[in-house]
């Protein structure tokens, strides 16, 4: 389980062909303070179409007007079976590709490349929830929202107290999902087919 740094990229590159007028707009309407709710995101089929950094439609967007409503997002990330330096490598890309879609910051970046369903950092256990929350005063899940795509997702919402949102989950997701044993996490779990759906739900 590793931690991206994010220290030397609070406000990523922007794409030099962006216009340095709008360029300024965005940094004077970025917020001073994130005040509301923390939202995870999971990055697989939640902000990219898969392991590659091709983004579903709406989704930087949807993060970049999240961020304007004054809500904390942090991503909480599995990246299943990759070396860290892959792995830090594409977040790298992927903060770029945030920067260049106005996002100036988000809170942070958690991931885990562990296999082991047994590691505590693999999901649905909540050990990368619960390394942010330590390691950063702000972060709090229990009442937040997390947003993945499987059912070890909303388990693992469920487990640390935040409400589970699942993007445009398989059927078998959805079945798992309805299934006696996870009555309780289906209570607390909402379906939506984009992040961008979503994200337009709250004010």
């Amino acid at each position: 389980m590793a931690k991206f740094d994010l220290s030397m990229m609070e406000i990523p590159d922007y794409n030099p062909n962006t216009e340095q007028t709008q360029q300024s707009n965005d940094l004077s309407n970025w917020p001073t303070s994130f005040q509301k709710t923390t939202i995870g995101l999971e990055r697989v089929g939640v902000i990219t179409k898969d392991d590659s950094l091709e983004y579903l439609p709406g989704a930087l967007e949807s993060i970049k007007a999240l961020r304007l409503k004054g809500y904390k997002v942090i991503l909480i990330m599995g990246e299943d079976g990759k070396s860290e330096q892959q792995a830090n490598t594409q977040n790298e890309s992927m903060m770029n590709d945030f920067g260049n879609a106005g996002i100036m910051s988000i809170e942070g970046i958690y991931y885990s490349i562990g296999t082991d369903k047994r590691d505590p950092f693999v999901k649905p256990s909540t050990g990368m929830f619960k390394r942010a929350e330590n390691e950063n005063s702000k972060i709090k899940f229990s009442g937040g929202i997390y947003v993945g795509k499987t059912i070890n997702d909303a388990k693992a919402a469920f487990k640390i107290g935040a409400r589970g949102v699942l993007i445009n989950p398989t059927e078998d997701t959805i079945k798992k999902l309805g299934s006696f044993a996870n009555q309780k996490i289906k209570k607390k779990t909402r379906i939506f087919q984009s992040l961008q759906e979503f994200e337009k739900t709250l004010k």
